[in-house]
């Protein structure tokens, strides 16, 4: 029993790392997500915590290993564990998915700026933009200071 304490506690101090990480780099702005996926992940790492501190509970203080002594507290905890678990499961899917929106919304952009490109080039060749930008490149958009 001492293991899983021990494991318990390791995995609660690795929670609150990750944690840590996660707001130093959103704040830091090293990490382009949105607040709702911070928001997110924040939700997801303290319903961790309070998972891994209702199991701790729940075997180490109350003793709530057999459902012998009292069935009635024995189910209520566990189910109560049961509904956190799913509730970091649903939080964990609805992450996922806006990374899937998000991946989504990258791969359309690539295609976009690649059929531009395509498109830029095309006309350079037809010989219909006579001004190029530097590099040879057509321009495309306003002038930027640099490229004056």
């Amino acid at each position: 029993m001492f293991a899983v304490a021990v494991s318990l506690a390791v995995l609660a101090v690795m929670v609150v790392i990750l944690l840590l990480v996660e707001v130093r780099q959103y704040r830091t702005g090293r990490r382009m997500i949105s607040r709702r996926r911070f928001v997110l992940r924040l939700v997801a790492g303290l319903l961790m915590l309070v998972l891994l501190a209702a199991v701790f509970v729940g075997v180490f203080v109350l003793k709530l290993t057999a459902a012998r002594a009292d069935p009635t507290l024995f189910m209520g905890f566990w189910s109560g564990c049961l509904i956190v678990a799913l509730a970091l499961v649903s939080v964990m899917m609805a992450d996922m998915r806006e990374v899937g929106d998000r991946l989504t919304e990258r791969q359309h952009e690539i295609w976009r700026d690649m059929a531009r490109f395509i498109a830029d080039r095309g006309r350079v060749k037809d010989g219909e933009d006579a001004d190029p930008g530097p590099q040879g490149r057509p321009r495309s958009g306003p002038r930027s200071d640099d490229e004056e």
